[in-house]
């Protein structure tokens, strides 16, 4: 068996190690901080799943996700993935609407049509506006993002991989045995393998080796206080949704964070990741409370919770997931565009198949590098 490092403990690392430490390889995942840390992208209470695309290769790649997270469930022995039903809406005819009722179809994922009216009586808390219409798709909901990321390091934990906290990788330098990590402060390590899924930190680890046009973007997310009873957003009652003709999106209460959590799916200001403005100001609130203005009449303007995390945004807004051109050992996944946690455990698996040469049962040439090229 071989050994492999694994370069990042979030949603794809800790997916990767697990099914890698599972099968009985030697794995050292390596984190420069700590495992469940709120620097990148997979930190929180919430992201949202759904098969719900515009694009039908997402509807399908996420109908091979969602049996991969539910044995993650069942083996990790907790409830990680809530679901509350998605409602996926924008102005009657909207493009986006029209694609995302052909990939549902072609794909025969059931959904049903909701007009203001329908809407309305299925989900109180929730108003569509006079000329939206939308699609609910029953399967969608939400996963609990920090706990699949946890349950997935126990997992891969209990199965002997071992996790390398506080430990930067400086460099990464292809030797004649194996692929040597330099570590800040000059150990190195050297393994037969390594999967590169570091997120915003992923472009800087291999620089060296390939130019990645990733742009790492400042993105906001507030959770607002209910000016009626909480229990009209609870996730019994209420659905997680997006505006596709807007790109806000929000969830119901998580059961776990105070108030109800509203973002916006639009790339933020370009950052660097160790440099990010962590504060929270006044210009980030205001266009969330504009869409609970518009769409959720039962959440106060108060805000009780916010956060600034990541995205790591490709060009085209697909991901990569690819081995380097000229040195195989070296697998990297990344660029997950925003998009990207309800498919972790699946680009976990397909990661831990990439870096011990195990065919891949499906066509990804659209994820990778060569289309940068």
């Amino acid at each position: 068996m071989a050994r492999i490092a694994v370069l990042g403990a979030g949603g794809v690392g800790s997916a990767t190690a697990r099914f890698l430490a599972h099968e009985g390889h030697s794995v050292t995942v390596v984190e420069q901080f700590s495992p469940d840390h709120d620097q990148g992208s997979s930190y929180g209470t919430s992201r949202i799943i759904r098969k719900t695309y515009t694009d039908g290769l997402y509807t399908s790649l996420m109908g091979e996700a969602y049996p991969l997270w539910d044995a993650l469930e069942r083996e990790a022995g907790e409830s990680l993935f809530v679901r509350t039903g998605g409602l996926f809406f924008a102005p009657s005819g909207h493009p986006e609407l029209a694609a995302i009722r052909r990939a549902l179809g072609e794909h025969r994922v059931p959904f049903e049509e909701l007009d203001p009216t329908a809407c309305a009586r299925r989900f109180p808390g929730f108003r569509l506006r006079a000329g939206e219409s939308g699609v609910f798709e029953p399967e969608a909901g939400f996963l609990r993002a920090s706990a699949c990321v946890r349950a997935q390091l126990r997992l891969a934990s209990a199965h002997g991989a071992q996790v390398r906290a506080g430990a930067r990788v400086e460099a990464l330098e292809p030797r004649a045995r194996g692929i040597a990590l330099v570590l800040a402060g000059g150990e190195v390590l050297e393994f037969d393998r390594v999967v590169v899924c570091a997120g915003p930190w992923t472009a800087r680890l291999l620089a060296g080796h390939v130019s990645l046009p990733f742009t790492v973007t400042r993105q906001v997310y507030c959770h607002f206080e209910p000016s009626a009873s909480l229990a009209e957003f609870s996730a019994e009652r209420f659905p997680v949704w997006i505006d596709f003709g807007t790109y806000f999106y929000g969830f119901p209460h998580d059961g776990q964070q105070s108030g109800v959590k509203v973002a916006l799916h639009q790339p933020g200001l370009p950052t660097e990741p160790d440099r990010v403005d962590r504060e929270v100001h006044e210009a980030d609130r205001e266009p969330l409370r504009q869409a609970c203005a518009e769409h959720l009449p039962g959440l106060s303007p108060r805000v009780v919770f916010e956060k600034v995390c990541l995205y790591t945004m490709t060009p085209d807004e697909d991901f990569v997931v690819d081995r380097l051109s000229g040195e195989p050992r070296v697998t990297v996944v990344g660029g997950l565009s925003g998009h990207g946690f309800k498919f972790t455990v699946l680009l976990g698996r397909l990661a831990a198949w990439m870096a011990t040469d195990h065919p891949i049962p499906w066509e990804l040439s659209r994820f990778a590098l060569a289309r940068f090229a």
